[in-house]
Parts: structure tokens; C-alpha cells; sequence
């Protein structure tokens, strides 16, 4: 059995004379989480829909559990993918009756697809309004059914577009978790293409960060971070002349200067930062706090974009 579940090689796709996405590469191995990261009109969409084969690549390949997808196989391959791409639901059925249309689609059978919805109804805390139309509901109840569709068939891979877009903080928080869950009891893959950062600390494996049809950088989240920010980092909090602390930070570490100008360096050596504070303290400068500092997803993805952009 392969690794992996998706495998995209040099992905491509115009529509018209414009190239939507170009020359895409990246491979999301079983059991992990992978974000796809971009502004709005980056591709992130069109990507999503050309690994689940909704749309076909002008150039390129996908392979799903080691299979390429081909016109003959893809209707086969998404029996075992959920998707979300969308919140276009029944609006004239119950969020009941969404669910068990889905789930017959799928092929769950009659017995087990009562528990399944009633199951997904109160995972995504919509079971006191399971009878109610569906084009009755809010926002972010519709993004909550659309998911909730994606997962009726507990599916080995899925695919999320933009997920939390809608969804109060609370309800957000919640989804993280239940697709941690997820990945944990089942190993489920999960590929989650978003705009909005919050949350991807705990749920991402991998990443990939994408700018106009572009794959800018890709891989296991902390190989990204140690190679952007090598060594250990610490930020100091001092009192005293500014310029003499400076000088011996940068004597003995190498110095890293913020936008807040904050007395900031990293070190291989984790011994560097008890020499620091006692040669700090010999040169009369007050040590009030030293703070380690742990580079984020977001922060990756804004100096990602910033490097693009010669920002």
C-alpha cells in the first residue's frame, strides 16, 4: 500500500489564455493533515478541484492512493473522498434529509445511515434544527452541513475549501478538533485550503503556500520553520544603555532585528543564553526577561509572501 494519498506533479490549468494554477507539485502522505495556504484568487479552489478530479488538468497528473486519476477511474476514487467546495445544498429538503440523500449517494446502508446522521447532526450542532428547510438557514449553519455532508460516509481522504469561512470563532475551534479526531481514530488525510490562519498550528502537518496559480513553498511544517529560522531564538527584555546591549548580544549570538526593534537573537548553542545574561549584567544592563520565541504558520506565510513580493 502507497503513502500516499495525494500526489500532484506539475498540475496545471488555463482557463481561456489565463493559467489558474501553474506546474504544481506537492505529495500529502496518509494519516496527515495539509494546508494549502493562499490569498483569495490565489488557486486555492481550482487546486482542490483538480485533486479530486471535478476538474481535469490541462497539464499535469493526480494520484489518489497511488492510482492517477483518469476519466475511467475518478467516479471509483471518490467514493473514498469527501468533499467541500461549496455550501450549494437542498434548499427545499431538511438538514435531515440532505444528510441521508448524501449518505445514500454513498452507498451506507439503511441501518447505519440513521445513526450516521444523527451522528453528524449533533457533531456539528445542527440536530435541534434537523427538520428545519435548509433554506431557512444562516451562513454559517449551511458551511456546517456542507462539511457535515463531506464526512457523512467517513470518508479516507477529505477535501475542505476555505471551512471556517462563516463559522463564529467557537464553531471554527470546534471543527479543528473534530478533524484532529478524525485524523487520530482513523488516520484520515485531510487537505484543507484556506486564507484564514487560525487554528493551523494544531491541525497542520504539512503546508503549502500558493500566489497566483504558484506553489511558493511546500513541506512538513517544522523543516519550513527550522530552515526559515535556524537555531534556538530568544527575545530579551533589558534595562540599561540599549547600544551596550546590543554590542554584546551580537558579540555572542547572532542577532535578529524586528520591525519593533526588539533586542531579539537565536543560537545553536542553548549555553550562548546564560552567557549573555551574566556578560549583560557585568556591563551593569538589568536583565528582566528572557523570552523564548517559536516562529508560527502564520508568520512563515507572511514572510513567504513578503520574500515573493520583494517586500
Amino acid at each position: 500500500m502507497t503513502h500516499s494519498a495525494v500526489t500532484a506533479e506539475h498540475l496545471t490549468k488555463r482557463f481561456g489564455e489565463r493559467e489558474v494554477v501553474s506546474a504544481l507539485s506537492f505529495t500529502v502522505a496518509r494519516g496527515r493533515a495539509f494546508g494549502l495556504l493562499g490569498p483569495n484568487g490565489s488557486g486555492k479552489t481550482t487546486t482542490i478541484r483538480l485533486l479530486n478530479g471535478l476538474l481535469t488538468p490541462d497539464g499535469g497528473t493526480v494520484t489518489l492512493f497511488g492510482e492517477q486519476v483518469t476519466a475511467k477511474n475518478a467516479d471509483g476514487l471518490r467514493q473514498r473522498i469527501g468533499v467541500q467546495t461549496d455550501t450549494n445544498l437542498y434548499d427545499t429538503l431538511s438538514a435531515r434529509e440532505n444528510l441521508r440523500t448524501w449518505g445514500a449517494l454513498y452507498g451506507l446502508d439503511r441501518r447505519s445511515l440513521d445513526h450516521r446522521v444523527d451522528e453528524v447532526l449533533a457533531t456539528f450542532d445542527l440536530a435541534s434544527r434537523s427538520e428545519s428547510l435548509v433554506g431557512e438557514f444562516s451562513k454559517g449553519m449551511r458551511q456546517k452541513l456542507a462539511i457535515g455532508r463531506a464526512v457523512i460516509h467517513e470518508p479516507e481522504l477529505l477535501f475542505l475549501d476555505e471551512p471556517t469561512a462563516g463559522l463564529d470563532p467557537e464553531a471554527a475551534a470546534e471543527l479543528i478538533d473534530y478533524l484532529k479526531r478524525m485524523i487520530q481514530a482513523r488516520s484520515t488525510t485531510v487537505v484543507i485550503s484556506t486564507h484564514q490562519l487560525a487554528g493551523l498550528e494544531s491541525l497542520c502537518d504539512d503546508i503549502g503556500i500558493i500566489r497566483q496559480g504558484t506553489l511558493l513553498a511546500a513541506g512538513p511544517v517544522d523543516d519550513l520553520l527550522r530552515h526559515e529560522w535556524p537555531g534556538n531564538r530568544y527575545r530579551l527584555r533589558v534595562e540599561g544603555d540599549r547600544n551596550v546591549a546590543d554590542r554584546i548580544v551580537a558579540s555572542l549570538a547572532t542577532t535578529d532585528t524586528g520591525a519593533d526593534d526588539k533586542l531579539s537573537f537565536h543560537t545553536d548553542d542553548e549555553g550562548t543564553v546564560s552567557e549573555i545574561v551574566a556578560a549583560l549584567v557585568r556591563a551593569g544592563i538589568a536583565v528582566r526577561a528572557v523570552v523564548p520565541q517559536h516562529p508560527t504558520i502564520e508568520e512563515f506565510y507572511f514572510t513567504t509572501l513578503d520574500k515573493e513580493t520583494g517586500a
